[in-house]
């Protein structure tokens, strides 16, 4: 994502052939504005351009090239790699702009992030400091695919931690490598070829549908993309002065189509795309590489070398740098903005501050005019201080996220009822309804999870025993979920898979007399004996009342009493922006189907929260007697929510307990 100052005098041949310059190629900054608008696009567009995210594999090839070409060249003149001056050179290049927003980032988590998300900003910042972000997602379990969590703004340093790695070790291996060939590219082309395939077989094998994390984000699995763009930068060294032949503008043509083509389709969690995907697009984009150092005129070169393009080229590490922080802090929660405005508002952000930092830290500081001599020395370490202390400070008062963000999808995670404070021993409700008889037990996912310890505090209070046994990720019937945008959730077999035996366990070691059932995943599109169906299909209900009937039957197989908690849709507003109307229609869908479900199977009864937090119906509330119950998501009650809803809830057990 760097890119290199160079000359713009001809290549000349030295040392065993190879060129002792590397001339400017104008096109290739516009090559790198392309690369970061698709990124940016991919994150700002809401689904515009889904295979956004190659433009990461568009640098890294870049990089490759650029890098290999850097090092031959130096060969090529003296016979040798000056290893300080390289690393000096990547330095001044790469870590003023990232200690700039690394302390940005430690200031704002201070003044305007919760406290349960700072130890995941401590410790991403720290990671994404001494570049090795990409291995401490991995082994996190962070990931561009999570569908609750609230991304980290660092979580974008994977890719820069790769090309970081890159810089340190590829100088040595190329100068092996040349050493042993005494200045011919041979054994470091083998190299490349070998590691490119390699690297091709690690993505095949270590890429699982249920968790491509570790595909994604290695240094291994990646490195073909690199070792790609090498093997451009060998190729043409040994072209040095000399033009291609014209087939290969045609060559460069059909790669930009490719390109073009899996920027419009890809997508990141797709089976087919680890790693053929990959290597397909990151083969194209080296033909076009090929094709734009040729010093020839085409449209596709006209186009690259318009100054606009070739300044936003230019500027693109910055861009890249900024853009993912920008979009987190300027969400649609704290900006109350939404589609065409708020892009606006984070795009003018990301170009004012990308801009500042090539001007005013970035070019000074490459060019020796801010910091030189001892002081640049004396920079490196001071920044590397000043950056890690700034995140340290700002993310001091962190406390730990709730249990079912950092709970594994599956996970049971239990709520004890807490001892009886009333007597005698069961007491009416608020509206005098007797308390229901005997234990009482709540099953079912993370929002019932937060709800959980509220609720059973209320239950001891009037002298009920009520304890939780949930799953975080995990609905109450059977079938395989599919996510909003088509895409099988990674875990929902396994969820689905384990159902029947957690019912039927906590059901039977509860000795529970009443089962509340809270859970969010029933208005999901399911796959059931292999066959996609449709929450909203024709069919769809003959489907659910059959899940619920098998449901009903494990849980309530020691004789419990069984009752659905009809489910609010989710707030009008919150942290996340506005609430998805398709998700408001499925929720208020799945509450007509609870009612009839109820009417239809005498024994089963209703328990109406969405009338307690939703009184009058879509749009709920954000705010309801001026607490804002759902703040994060609009689905998952915060503490002061949760303490609100429980008495009114309990309330609602009990009635439906009666009946």
């Amino acid at each position: 994502m760097a890119n290199e100052g160079a000359t713009t005098d001809p290549a000349g041949t030295g040392i065993a052939g190879l060129p002792t310059k590397f001339g400017y190629k104008p096109t290739l900054d516009g090559l790198r504005a392309v690369a970061v608008g698709a990124v940016i696009v991919f994150h700002f567009g809401g689904g515009e351009l889904p295979g956004g995210f190659l433009g990461v594999d568009t640098f890294f090839v870049l990089s490759g090239y650029l890098i290999t070409s850097l090092l031959l060249v130096e060969w090529g003149r003296t016979s040798r790699v000056n290893f300080p001056a390289f690393w000096a050179r990547r330095a001044r290049r790469l870590l003023p702009a990232l200690f700039v927003v690394l302390i940005a980032i430690g200031i704002w988590a201070m003044l305007a992030v919760s406290s349960d998300q700072l130890s995941t900003i401590r410790s991403d910042g720290l990671w994404t400091l001494f570049y090795g972000a990409n291995w401490h997602f991995i082994s996190s379990g962070q990931s561009y695919f999570a569908l609750v969590s609230t991304a980290s703004p660092l979580r974008h340093a994977w890719s820069l931690a790769i090309e970081e790695q890159f810089y340190l070790v590829w100088p040595l291996l190329t100068f092996a490598c040349l050493r042993l060939g005494r200045g011919r590219t041979r054994p470091l082309t083998i190299l490349c070829v070998v590691g490119t395939a390699a690297s091709v077989t690690a993505m095949g094998v270590l890429y699982t549908s249920a968790n491509p994390n570790r595909a994604y984000y290695g240094t291994d699995t990646r490195a073909q993309a690199l070792l790609i763009g090498a093997l451009v930068a060998i190729f043409l060294a040994h072209r040095a002065g000399r033009p291609l032949p014209r087939a290969v503008q045609l060559l460069g043509f059909a790669g930009a189509a490719v390109c073009v083509y899996l920027f419009a389709v890809a997508s990141d969690t797709a089976s087919w795309m680890y790693p053929w995907g990959f290597l397909l697009f990151e083969l194209s984009a080296a033909s076009v590489i090929l094709a734009m150092t040729q010093p020839v005129r085409t449209p596709l070169h006209e186009l690259l070398s318009l100054r606009p393009i070739r300044w936003v080229g230019q500027i693109s590490y910055g861009l890249y740098l900024w853009h993912w922080p920008v979009s987190i802090a300027l969400s649609p929660g704290t900006t109350r903005l939404s589609g065409w405005n708020l892009v606006g508002l984070r795009v003018g952000v990301t170009f004012a501050a990308a801009t500042l930092s090539y001007y005013l830290i970035e070019l000074p500081i490459r060019h020796g005019t801010f910091l030189s001599g001892w002081k640049a020395r004396v920079a490196v370490p001071l920044g590397f201080a000043t950056a890690a202390s700034v995140l340290l400070v700002g993310t001091a008062g962190a406390t730990p996220p709730p249990r079912y963000l950092v709970a594994s999808p599956n996970a049971v995670l239990k709520t004890k009822a807490p001892p009886r404070t009333s007597t005698p021993p069961a007491s009416s409700t608020s509206d005098g309804i007797p308390a229901p008889p005997g234990p009482v037990l709540l099953v079912g996912d993370s929002v019932a999870d937060t709800l959980s310890g509220a609720l059973a505090s209320t239950a001891a209070s009037h002298g009920v025993q009520l304890s939780a046994a949930v799953r975080p990720g995990c609905g109450v019937i059977t079938g395989t979920p599919v996510a909003p945008d088509g895409t099988v959730v990674a875990w929902g077999k396994a969820c689905s898979d384990a159902t029947s035996s957690y019912e039927v366990q906590q059901a039977q070691s509860s000795h529970a007399r009443v089962i509340v059932v809270l859970s969010t995943w029933e208005d999901a599109d399911r796959i059931i004996n292999g066959k996609l169906v449709k929450f909203a299909s024709p069919q769809a209900d003959a489907v659910w009342f059959s899940l619920l009937d098998q449901m009903r039957a494990r849980l309530t197989s020691s004789g419990a009493k069984l009752l659905l908690v009809v489910m609010p849709p989710p707030a009008e507003f919150s942290d996340n922006g506005p609430a998805d109307p398709d998700a408001v229609h499925r929720m208020v869908r799945l509450a007509q189907l609870y009612e009839r479900y109820a009417a239809a199977r005498p024994g089963v009864g209703l328990v109406d929260l969405s009338s307690i937090v939703c009184a009058k119906g879509p749009p709920c509330p954000e705010f309801v007697d001026g607490i804002r119950l759902r703040p994060a998501d609009g689905g998952h009650f915060q503490a002061s929510g949760a303490a609100w809803v429980a008495p009114r809830l309990y309330d609602a057990i009990a009635r439906a307990a009666e009946h």
